[in-house]
Order: structure tokens, then C-alpha cells, then sequence
């Protein structure tokens, strides 16, 4: 959704239809998750992805800023979807949510390294720069940490 909202107001024209498409992706991303339809997350996936496309072409040519961060929410967006199908409930369900967690962490690096490298690749240079988005992706994974471990504590206080 953020992807969607950024992108609507970061459009030079056509900003109705980015909102459009985001929210139909949006939409359908939530009706995937309630009807539990892992073929609808990819098409909702492709509906933002679509979204911010949009936007980024009515800037003209170039990456504009955010991109890369644009790229790895939707990838996170696509991760978190496809855990919350999982219906399966596990006895140490705290130390898995870590681990998961921990990996997606790195696997959303990854992906804001590979994004990187193919903009640079294709001499496309991202508003921000690398080290910009990295520390805002660095916040943001430092952030869903800190409430990990709050969350934690208040399970654990409960036992």
C-alpha cells in the first residue's frame, strides 16, 4: 500500500490511474489473503508492481528515488503474503518467527543489493543512492526488530 501511495503522489500525470492499479492490487492482495488464494497474491503483486511502473514512467527516463526501496517492499509484501497462507501451527513458534524473520532480513538485502546492481548495471542511478536507501532498509528491518522483540516480551510475560 505504501508503494501504491508513494508512487500516486510521486506521479507526474496519469495519477488516477497509479492509484488505480495499486489499489486494485491492494484489493485483490486482501481478498487472496481472505479467501486464502496463493494464485491472487501474484496477480495483486502484479497490480502494485504495475502501479509503480506507472508512476516511475511519468517521471521520465531515469530510476526515480525510491525504486530500490519500492522493489524490496514488494518482495517483503510477497514473503509476509505467502507465510500467512501457512496454516500449520508450530510448539516454538517464537524462535521460528525469529528465524524467519532473520532470513527475510537478509534475503530483503539481498534483493535491495540486486536492485541496486542491475540500476548501476544499466546506468540508472536511484534519487537517494545506495547508502540512502540502504540505511532507510536498514531502519525499517531495525524497526519490525524492535517490535519483534516487544511483542515477544509481552508473550513471554503472559506464559
Amino acid at each position: 500500500m505504501a508503494v501504491t501511495l508513494y508512487g500516486t503522489f510521486a506521479a507526474d500525470r496519469l495519477a488516477l490511474l497509479v492509484l488505480a492499479l495499486g489499489l486494485t492490487g491492494a484489493a485483490l492482495l486482501t481478498y487472496a489473503l481472505a479467501t486464502v488464494n496463493a494464485g491472487s497474491i501474484v496477480s495483486a503483486l502484479v497490480g502494485v508492481a504495475a502501479s509503480w511502473s506507472l508512476s516511475a514512467w511519468t517521471r521520465g527516463t531515469g530510476a526515480p528515488g525510491g525504486t530500490v526501496l519500492a522493489a524490496v517492499g514488494i518482495f517483503v509484501a510477497a514473503e509476509l503474503a505467502y507465510w500467512s497462507l501457512e496454516q500449520a501451527s508450530v510448539p516454538d513458534e517464537g524462535e521460528l518467527v525469529a528465524r524467519r524473520a532473520a532470513g527475510l532480513a537478509l534475503r530483503g538485502f539481498g534483493a535491495l543489493f540486486l536492485v541496486a546492481c542491475v540500476l548501476a548495471a544499466l546506468g540508472l542511478r536511484p534519487g537517494g543512492g545506495l547508502i540512502l536507501e540502504t540505511v532507510g532498509v536498514a531502519a525499517a528491518v531495525g524497526l519490525l526488530a524492535i517490535v519483534l522483540v516487544l511483542a515477544r516480551a509481552v508473550y513471554e510475560a503472559e506464559r
